[in-house]
């Protein structure tokens, strides 16, 4: 695996926390116990398809996977007091860590597009999948979890709409990880 660094202040520190200090980083913010809940159970099933991709010969980082998984949320509290979009502020602080490529994967967490299924598997969408099949901290199905969004997110028509065009792409998503995998990934981790 090739290792990249970044310059930061005086040090060059590696670019990809490992998971203990991904769980260091954790503590240190501060994170509310549900929201690391979460990310633990995200972590895990974005692990699973991860190991699978790399079975079939893709070549992902698997510390990236971890790293991206366990900080997605890391602003989420903030965000939720202050009114801000958690995936930015969240980036930003990593970015500021001196993890640019983890504050990547938590920027995009929260969206996806159609191009961005055709260049599956990233670690960034097997995050960001991974995220929209963990409700609180459990394993759901999407269609589980995209009622409990719209439910809590909708409030408006348009919302609606757009809550309803994202289940779509997550289901088109999910039919490529399968593609991939050559295994039921909606399947995972409701067993």
């Amino acid at each position: 695996m090739e290792l990249y660094y970044v310059e930061c202040g005086e040090e060059l520190v590696d670019d990809v926390p490992s998971r203990d200090e991904c769980l260091k980083l954790i503590t240190e913010t501060n994170m509310p116990a549900n929201i690391k809940a979460h990310s633990l159970v995200v972590e895990s099933l974005a692990v699973s398809i991860a190991r699978m991709c790399i079975g079939k010969g893709y070549d992902l980082d698997m510390d990236l996977v971890v790293a991206g998984a366990l900080l997605h949320d890391v602003a989420k509290a903030k965000c939720i007091v202050e009114k801000c979009n958690h995936a930015l502020v969240g980036a930003q602080i990593v970015r500021s860590w001196g993890y640019p490529r983890v504050a990547m994967i938590i920027e995009q967490h929260i969206s996806l597009c159609l191009a961005d299924i055709v260049a599956c598997p990233t670690e960034a969408l097997i995050v960001n999948y991974a995220d929209k099949r963990v409700l609180h901290d459990r394993v759901v199905s999407l269609n589980e979890r995209f009622e409990d969004l719209i439910a809590r997110y909708g409030t408006t028509g348009e919302r609606t709409r757009v809550l309803r065009y994202k289940w779509h792409l997550y289901r088109k998503l999910e039919e490529q990880l399968s593609k991939i995998t050559g295994d039921d990934i909606e399947r995972l981790g409701l067993d």
